[in-house]
């Protein structure tokens, strides 16, 4: 019954929302190479205090280092992603991946074609596939305690 009660108690409005953001983050995170974070190749003449801790600061280490740690937040995210969409079923899974996850986002017209799939059809599943991924990545929104009022 506690189950119910906390289901009962998420809004849909703001879960979609919160999921199609982290569906636009993996899109971004998979266009974007950031040439910024890349190493500079020209050289700095800079004066150098003595270190004595043996430790030096190089801008290109310390770029170095963002670039992998970049890495590796992106592969964790890319991951979590991965693991939410496998507790789809087939057909959500393709419906999220053709409006969400592809290079150029199809249009809803364009994806029920594909599918084989109504319109209204098209909405239920979608909808549905949001809802579970938010379960599943634990990024569900509730309402307010004020709102429940």
């Amino acid at each position: 019954m506690a189950v119910q009660d906390n289901l009962s108690q998420i809004d849909s409005v703001a879960t979609q929302k919160a999921v199609e953001e982290k569906l636009r983050q993996y899109r971004t995170y998979m266009l974007t190479v950031p040439e910024e974070k890349m190493p500079s190749l020209t050289a700095h003449y800079t004066l150098e205090m003595p270190n004595y801790s043996n430790v030096k600061k190089s801008v290109v280490e310390d770029a170095a280092i963002e670039n992998v740690d970049a890495d590796v937040k992106r592969e964790k995210f890319f991951n979590w992603i991965a693991m939410g969409m496998r507790r789809l079923t087939k057909m959500e899974r393709k419906l999220i991946a053709f409006k969400y996850l592809q290079m150029e986002p199809m249009y809803n017209y364009d994806i029920c074609s594909v599918l084989n799939i109504s319109e209204s059809s098209f909405y239920r599943i979608r909808n549905q596939a949001l809802y579970k991924l938010a379960l599943s990545l634990r990024i569900e929104k509730y309402i307010d305690s004020e709102e429940r009022q």
